[in-house]
Formats: structure tokens, C-alpha cells, sequence
């Protein structure tokens, strides 16, 4: 993650594609991303990730609702 200070980690925003079109009880697992229906059956989820940590964190949420996480990208400031 980028930082601007050693000490203290810059937010970095994150695209998460997922496959499939998700329910609104799967997106309120994810209230700190906003959502974009994409082409192809695809869900794209977007928004601010503080550090690595809150990162494994959505990537854990991903895997226990076993969803299919087809493409993770970092967005450009």
C-alpha cells in the first residue's frame, strides 16, 4: 500500500470483480464498497481499502460468502 508518511498508510481504492449478479443481502456484507453492474454476469464492487489488513478482511468476507472474485485492481488516485 502506498504511504506518504512511514508511519502511517495512504487509503487506496480497490475495484473487486466478481462473478455473478449479487443480492442485496450479499452487498450489505460490503457496506464500505459502492457497486456496478457490469456486462457478462459480472459485479464490480469499488471504494477505499485503509491498509493490508482491512484488504485480507474483504477478501475473507469474499471467500465465506463463497463468491467467485474474478478480477482485484488497484484504481488510480
Amino acid at each position: 500500500m502506498a504511504t506518504s508518511d512511514p508511519g502511517r498508510p495512504t487509503t487506496v481504492r480497490y475495484a473487486f470483480l466478481v462473478g455473478g449478479e449479487l443480492s442485496e443481502r450479499v452487498l450489505a456484507a460490503f457496506p464500505e464498497l459502492q457497486v456496478s453492474e457490469t456486462a457478462h454476469a459480472h459485479t464490480t464492487l469499488y471504494g477505499p481499502v485503509r491498509d493490508n489488513t482491512e484488504l485480507r478482511g474483504m477478501l475473507a468476507r469474499f471467500d465465506a460468502l463463497g463468491l467467485s472474485l474474478v478480477e482485484m485492481r488497484r484504481l488510480p488516485d
